[in-house]
Order: structure tokens, then sequence, then C-alpha cells
């Protein structure tokens, strides 16, 4: 053969021919299934890391106003993060106006304007366990109607599908479980039609034209975390939940998301005192 041979290769085919009657299995699977499920050392880490990140959070409500760029938004948090002994877990998102309807938007480098909404997906890595937050606000420090509408319909959409996240659901099922209180919400909001709900293919419903990300993931060691082979939500497990809308022609994206671990009792929200609510959001932006 003229394939050339990998190091990993090398030695699987090694440990064969020194161990002839070993049968060879992949480890990648079983160590999926041991870190989708995490110790309770680990989930300590994941909350600490959660609890620097609304510290973060905290801390940029105050300087956002028009004319701010996204980027020192970014510097405030790396300040927040750095003082605590932590980095960012991944390249942090601060997107305003249009911007945000570019889901890994990375430039961070447009002014904030007034009226415009500043989406900000980001993160802390404490001890290398990942926290990932998104908070959408208003640059002007309050919401306009419309911004409120679309707010409020994507709060609904993430509390109910915090509580749907129980033991033994399976992920798909919970990510059609948002699709269809996303419809509902479009329709609410006049996005979508009830004629385009009618005629909609299931593997592709209407409401994917403003919402077209999954809902959440597995966090942790990474924040894209490795899966379960099963599929389905286990105790202790420690999941994203981030449904968003995007709505180019309005020049506005819409996401929250909060960090929740799956246990026996129900969901636990690890983000609970992480401001969500709009009034809170603007009582701490106009102190």
């Amino acid at each position: 053969s003229d394939e050339v041979e990998t190091r990993e290769m090398r030695f699987i085919n090694q440990v064969r021919r020194d161990f002839p009657l070993h049968e060879i299995d992949r480890l990648a699977p079983h160590l999926h299934e041991l870190r989708f499920v995490k110790h309770p050392l680990e989930i300590d880490l994941i909350r600490t890391a959660v609890d620097v990140t609304t510290k973060g959070f905290r801390r940029v409500l105050r300087m956002i106003k028009p004319g701010v760029r996204e980027y020192e938004v970014e510097a405030e948090y790396s300040k927040e993060f750095i003082r605590r002994r932590c980095k960012f877990a991944y390249s942090p998102i601060v997107a305003t106006g249009p911007n945000a309807c570019t889901l890994h938007y990375l430039q961070n480098d447009q002014e904030c304007k007034k009226g415009q909404m500043l989406l900000m997906d980001v993160g802390a890595c404490y001890a290398n366990y990942n926290a990932d937050l998104t908070r959408t606000v208003p640059v002007s420090g309050k919401f306009n109607r419309r911004q409120k509408q679309v707010y409020k319909a994507v709060l609904r959409v993430l509390r109910q599908s915090i509580a749907n996240a129980t033991v033994g659901k399976n992920h798909k099922e919970w990510q059609e479980d948002s699709h269809e209180m996303m419809t509902e919400e479009m329709l609410r909001l006049k996005l979508i039609t009830k004629e385009e709900v009618k005629k909609q293919n299931p593997d592709k419903p209407a409401c994917r034209k403003y919402y077209m990300h999954g809902l959440g993931h597995p966090l942790g060691l990474d924040v894209h975390d490795v899966n379960s082979g099963q599929n389905v939500f286990k105790e202790n497990t420690v999941i994203t939940v981030e449904p968003g809308i995007y709505i180019p022609e309005e020049g506005m994206g819409i996401r929250l998301e909060d960090d929740v671990i799956v246990t026996a009792d129900g969901p636990v929200n690890l983000m609970a005192k992480t401001p969500i609510e709009p009034e809170e959001i603007e009582a701490i932006m106009n102190r």
C-alpha cells in the first residue's frame, strides 16, 4: 500500500502484534460517556466560571452606551476575568445591531449605536472548566417596544426549554420542542404566517428562518463538550440552553443563554442570579 501510516496507527498495530489475544477497542466513546456526566468537583469549577462570567456581565452593563465600540466591551470582560484568575473560554462575540445576525461574529470592531441591541456571547474559563453566557441588551439602556416583544419571546422559550431539560429526555425531542415554541412565538411576532407553518417540511420547520441553530450543547472541559452516544440527558449532565431570534431585515438578533445542570430533582439553572429580566437590565444600565 502507498498509504503512509500515522503515528497512532503504528502504535495500534504494534500493540496488536505484541498482544494478539487482546481485544482492542476505541477509548474515545468510553471517555465521552464519563465526561458527559459531571463529578461534583467538576460542577463546582463550572459554578466558579459562571460566577466570574456573571461578574463580568454586571460590570459591562454599566459602561455600555452609544459610541462605545465592541472591542471596548470585550476589554471590560477581559479585565474582570484576568483579575479573577480566569481567561476567555472561547473567542467572545460582541455584536451590535445587524452584526448579531452573524452567529459566529468575531470582528468586534464596530461602534454601538443608539437604538441598537448588543448581543454578547462570552464565558470565563476557570481551572480548565468553562462557562457559556449570552445576553442581549439595548445600547441606549432602554428597550423599545419591538425589542422587548422579541426579547420576551426568546426568554419564554429559554425558560420552558430549561424546564424541559430532564433526566432521560432525548436531545432531538428537546430541540423539536423548542421549534414548536418558537413557531408559536414567531406567529405572534408576525415573522411567519400560518400558511408557511401549514406547508412546512417537518425536518425544516418555518421557524428555522429566524432560529437557525441548535438549542444547546454539553458544557465542561470543552465549551462544546463531548456528547453521550445515547444522546439523552443523564443526571449531572451540564448543558447550555440558548434559543435566539435573528431578524436581519430589522437589524436585530436576540439570543439568551444559561448554563444548566440536569438533576434527578429537575434542572438547576447555574445562571439564575445573572440579570436577564428586561427591567433589571434597564435598572443596572441606568444607575
